[in-house]
């Protein structure tokens, strides 16, 4: 439960500022004046169960979202957070509480936090743990070309690439009790998506509840620092990546060699340029000339290159799809629920009524036989 009316109060004022209410409307919704919208928000007046059901259906929110505590997220993004932009926040720990329902009602069986290598504290454990998560997703060298999403949920990782107002916000992850959830933002670079589910897993196979740090382009903290070179040997593993280089700059200029590998594994170009300095396939003056000159659309097209698999929004994790359709056929979830926990991948044509309902039979040899 939460701790203290300032806590509910935060919650309510990102859940309006979500749905796009003024204190106004919310107040007239409700049944109240402005006035006392504006002290529950600033946590100076008490809100009885009656008010806050109301003020909880106005805000296209369960009672149990306002009173339930949760870690708070650890969130990536490239420039400092701004005060009170919390959508994002609201629309995380939403999705965090949808997983926590599945997994509840026996729909969705998330995987065991693997036992890690070793204390991570440098780069060199950084790049052991990365090598070690590939092991685990049975990818053990080479580009992942399958989508990330799908990859990294046998880890209990469920990632949702959705597109969400603040769009400097690159990715947030939240631990659950069993599991854990990232958002990444749709909205993001070709690249950088991927780059960000990377990240994310290594929050979540060091199992951070939270980060109080901010990734800033000029100073990283240190643990976010060590996350980011988990996140790109996991996507670029050394080995791989030096094999492919050697072989490429046999055959084509140094810029060429750099716009396939940027293909052939998913990444930015801006990752891509660092990783071969630090590598030391190239130094800093060749990695500047790279940085520099970006490769567009037509740059792969012409080459007959096809990018490692983007996840597009909306994107979600196959395994929750799978279990949200499986609670609709087996009625533990009402139509317009598996709808909205499906966030726009299916239309509801897809979820015909008389087509959702699995007959008895069938359930009962996906159940086993009844007693």
């Amino acid at each position: 439960m939460i701790q203290s009316m300032q806590e509910l109060a935060a919650r309510l004022l990102a859940a309006r500022k979500a749905v796009g209410l003024t204190q106004e409307e919310l107040a007239s919704g409700v049944g109240l004046d402005r006035t006392s919208i504006s002290k529950i928000e600033k946590g100076t007046r008490q809100v009885d169960s009656l008010e806050l059901a109301r003020i909880a259906e106005m805000l296209e929110r369960p009672v149990t979202w306002f009173l339930e505590s949760r870690p708070p997220a650890a969130i990536s993004r490239r420039e400092e957070r701004e005060d009170g932009e919390q959508e994002a926040d609201v629309l995380l720990e939403t999705i965090a509480s949808d997983v926590e329902q599945l997994i509840e009602r026996q729909l969705l069986v998330p995987q065991d936090r693997r036992r890690l290598p070793g204390e991570v504290d440098d780069l060199a454990a950084a790049e052991e743990l990365a090598a070690a998560a590939r092991t685990w997703v049975n990818r053990p060298g080479g580009p992942i070309r399958d989508d990330l999403v799908d990859v990294v949920e046998p880890l209990g990782l469920y990632t949702f690439v959705l597109t969400f107002p603040r769009d400097r916000l690159e990715g947030s992850y939240v631990a659950l009790s069993r599991g854990g959830v990232a958002l990444v933002q749709g909205a993001s670079e070709v690249g950088r998506r991927r780059f960000t589910i990377a990240h994310e897993l290594g929050h979540h196979v060091l199992q951070d509840a939270y980060s109080s740090e901010w990734i800033t382009s000029a100073s990283p903290s240190d643990r976010e620092r060590l996350i980011n070179a988990f996140a790109v040997h996991f996507l670029l593993p050394r080995a791989s990546v030096q094999s492919r280089w050697q072989e490429l700059e046999g055959h084509v200029d140094r810029w060429n060699a750099a716009v396939h590998l940027a293909a052939e594994y998913g990444v930015s170009w801006s990752a891509l340029c660092g990783h071969l300095k630090n590598l030391g396939l190239v130094d800093e003056l060749g990695r500047q000339e790279l940085d520099r000159r970006v490769p567009r659309s037509a740059d792969f097209l012409e080459r007959g290159l096809r990018i490692s698999a983007e996840p597009r929004a909306p994107t979600i994790p196959s395994g929750y799809s799978a279990a949200v359709i499986k609670g609709l056929r087996r009625q533990k979830l009402a139509r317009a629920r598996a709808l909205e926990l499906l966030h726009g991948t299916v239309i509801p044509a897809d979820l015909d009524d008389d087509s959702a309902a699995i007959p008895l039979e069938a359930m009962s040899a996906e159940l086993g036989p009844l007693e």
